[in-house]
């Protein structure tokens, strides 16, 4: 049978532009499918992660608090801890083996002076908690020679807008420095090194919690504190070590091996800012801002969040002399 009205054959001309179109839009169609599908599963790890650590707020404890190295005379030093489980010690099994503990014996070593820890960071906490934490530093009977923070875990895991996690951590600081004290901040530690969160979780977490160090490395040098990079610092080492870093409790909280080694890591800084730098040994490798520097904050703050070992204070962070 005669078609009366066959189809014409599109010219050549035009059949390659329209089959390049064609398998460009099934290339992006795969590639948003992909994307959304990637997305749809962190999702759904966030809220499996996020449930995991909601758990730990149904056992609250407290950080230990007391005198250490009361066998030495003198004024007694006043180191407080602030901030998250981190700061607790959630996930050891002794207190011995919590940062506050390690670090007021490893002060009154060097010190030859009795150290008084006060501890009131609470597991779970956020930044937006430091406020609350602060009034009750405010209460305490004599003002912090030195204050450590250790927060932006539970921000990253919560997806908190930076601004919400980086206001209350300036004004905190900014309100310790005006009490006399001497600030000290680990910076969000990396969780992507948590082995029970899968990818592109991990990935993702990861990267996250990056930002918020290099952005709390920003404020808080502003607000005339120092900082120590937990995440470069102690990243490698849960990396390697996950079976012993972290607390068999949960696998996600560190051990009290894990507690030490991050007490190591901060101990120079917190030495330093009390008046007591080490004499001998490994220099501290401050890096220091001032306005007169060749190179922006940003910048040193990111260079500072990417090298192990690298702290920072601010130029005019000056400890007071040794007593």
């Amino acid at each position: 049978m005669n078609d009366d009205n066959p189809t014409p054959e599109r010219p050549a001309a035009l059949r390659w532009p329209i089959l390049v179109v064609r398998y460009a839009a099934v290339g992006f169609g795969s590639a948003l499918a992909a994307i959304l599908g990637v997305a749809a599963l962190t999702v759904v790890e966030g809220f499996w992660a996020r449930g995991k650590l909601l758990r730990t707020r149904s056992v609250t404890p407290t950080g230990a608090s007391g005198p250490f190295g009361e066998q030495y005379d003198g004024q007694p030093l006043h180191l407080v801890l602030m901030g998250d489980s981190l700061a607790v010690g959630y996930g050891s099994d002794t207190d011995d083996q919590t940062v506050g503990v390690v670090l007021a014996k490893r002060l009154a070593e060097v010190a030859k002076r009795p150290v008084r820890l006060d501890n009131v960071a609470e597991v779970g906490a956020e930044s937006t908690d430091l406020l609350a934490q602060l009034i009750a530093v405010g209460r305490m009977p004599s003002a912090p020679d030195v204050v450590v923070i250790i927060v932006g875990g539970n921000d990253a895991m919560h997806l908190k807008p930076l601004a919400d996690a980086l206001h209350p951590l300036r004004a905190t600081i900014g309100e310790l420095r005006r009490m006399g004290a001497r600030v000290v901040v680990g910076t969000c530690p990396d969780l992507g090194t948590v082995r029970s969160f899968f990818e592109p979780l991990r990935f993702f977490a990861h990267w996250l919690s990056r930002l918020l160090a290099t952005s709390q490395t920003i404020v808080a040098l502003r607000a005339g504190a120092r900082t120590v990079s937990l995440a470069d610092s102690l990243g490698p080492l849960f990396r390697r070590d996950p079976t012993s870093m972290f607390s068999a409790m949960d696998r996600l909280h560190p051990s009290g091996l894990g507690y030490v080694n991050a007490a190591e890591v901060l101990f120079p800084s917190v030495r330093a800012a009390a008046g007591y730098p080490a004499k001998d040994g490994p220099l501290v490798p401050y890096r220091v801002y001032d306005k007169t520097s060749s190179h922006p904050l940003a910048w040193l703050a990111f260079r500072a969040s990417r090298r192990a070992g690298v702290r920072l204070r601010h130029a005019k962070d000056v400890a007071p002399p040794a007593a």
